[in-house]
């Protein structure tokens, strides 16, 4: 999951200036644990590196030819990024013969590409199917590693309580049996909870745990994850230098170990602290070049975050038509693949547009919407930003007691969060609405 769209201050009407939503749609999920005897995997929501279970499918008296054959054909599909193909493939290794250790592997496989591709209800089941199969093969292992990818549907869904729920069963596992690869994941994966639901100093803790594990053990690509995901952590907070640098520590090693879709994910982090700085052209140049990754991988929550971030830069340059097209295929595409944070901001996006083009009833209706769903999925941040935008749709009506309102809100929560910036952008809309309060005051009791 995965780089931030820049907050901004989108112009004024009565002197009042718009919150700009903060997006999140890259969070970087840390690895997941190992699977004993079959597999020692590594899995973020998008992408899986499993290799030993070909040396553990060599073993097999007589599959060979029925089961490891395809299996390779497929490990090499799904690092091409055809994940259809791969799944195909894949599913030829149940043989009779399949061990329930080797069925764990493969339904988690197979789970992971259809994650690839946003098929959640797909990529669940086979997950569900895993966790059976490490319970019948008595592997804990395995079973923290089924849980740990269950949790990460609902994360993605926004259910972060049951989300929770799943990583710490699974964190509790790891413990047990002791891979540090699986309690570095299901570390990462808790920090990154409570990043989601505004707990900045628990979430930093958890994922600087989750670093230093990964950094003890050489796994580099969970380093890069947890380094972006303290990133955002800096970011959220108004670090913005400091933001950059775990953005760009990240990016070096995504790089360095052809990891695609960190890369995407670390070059629109890096987008958006240079949309943060004003710096629009760079930022947007950045966007376009996330989004061809993301095209070219098949990642479609990617895609619409990507859209969402070449439509912002439009939005500031004052190009609403434009800004307005990107931010409807972005809702299209999370719309069609069940993301319903990455819905939630496109709404938001899009009433920000209706806002700036003076449809303010239209702006209203979104921003609701979004802040519906803010709340059913538990993403405080995004709960905040909603409040504050609807605040200044109900300013520009003129409807200023029901403005301070939603704007005191959305100050309170950015408050418990820690977010500098729009605390900062908050209370100088909270004074604007106050000082025009007073004016009208003062000219009615003239009148």
């Amino acid at each position: 999951m995965d780089w931030t769209i820049f907050g901004i201050v989108l112009g004024s009407i009565i002197g009042i200036s718009a919150l700009g939503a903060t997006i999140y749609f890259g969070v970087r999920t840390p690895r997941e644990k190992a699977v004993k005897q079959a597999v020692e995997e590594s899995i973020r929501p998008i992408k899986t590196e499993l290799e030993r279970i070909a040396e553990y499918l060599d073993v097999l008296p007589q599959a060979v030819p029925k089961i490891r054959h395809p299996f390779l054909e497929a490990r090499k599909l799904e690092k091409e990024y055809k994940y259809r193909e791969a799944i195909q493939r894949y599913e030829t290794c149940f043989q009779p013969e399949t061990t329930p250790s080797q069925s764990t592997a493969l339904h988690i496989l197979i789970g992971n590409c259809f994650l690839a591709v946003s098929e959640l209800e797909e990529a669940e089941g086979h997950y569900r199917e895993a966790q059976t199969a490490s319970k019948e093969a008595q592997n804990k292992e395995g079973l923290a590693t089924s849980l740990s990818n269950i949790g990460n549907i609902y994360l993605i869904r926004g259910a972060l309580d049951r989300a929770l729920e799943y990583y710490e069963h699974a964190l509790k596992i790891d413990m047990e049996v002791g891979p540090r690869e699986g309690e570095a994941s299901s570390l990462g994966n808790i920090g990154l909870i409570y990043v989601t639901k505004g707990n900045l100093e628990r979430a930093l803790d958890y994922l600087q745990q989750a670093l230093d594990i990964n950094r003890a053990i050489g796994d580099r690509e969970g380093e890069a994850s947890q380094i972006g995901n303290i990133g955002l952590i800096y970011r959220t907070r108004g670090e913005l230098d400091k933001a950059l640098d775990y953005y760009q520590q990240a990016l070096d090693i995504a790089r360095e170990i052809g990891d695609r879709e960190g890369e995407a994910s670390d070059l629109g982090n890096i987008a958006s602290i240079y949309g943060l700085r004003g710096e629009l052209d760079r930022a947007q140049a950045l966007y376009l070049e996330v989004l061809k990754i993301e095209r070219e991988i098949g990642r479609r929550l990617g895609e619409a975050n990507a859209l969402r971030g070449i439509g912002l830069t439009y939005q500031i340059k004052a190009e609403p038509d434009k800004a307005l097209d990107y931010y409807q295929q972005a809702l299209k595409i999370t719309r069609e693949i069940g993301h319903r944070e990455g819905e939630a901001d496109a709404l938001s996006s899009t009433a920000t547009i209706y806002g700036i083009k003076g449809e303010l009833n239209k702006a209203l209706d979104y921003h609701q919407q979004s802040l519906k769903i803010e709340r059913e999925v538990g993403h405080r941040y995004g709960e905040a930003s909603d409040l504050g935008n609807i605040g200044v749709v109900y300013a520009k009506k003129g409807e200023l007691d029901k403005a301070l309102e939603h704007l005191e809100q959305a100050l309170k929560m950015f408050e418990q969060i820690g977010a500098k910036i729009e605390i900062e952008q908050t209370r100088q809309n909270i004074q604007l609405i106050a000082e025009t309060m007073k004016t009208r005051g003062q000219d009615s009791g003239t009148v």
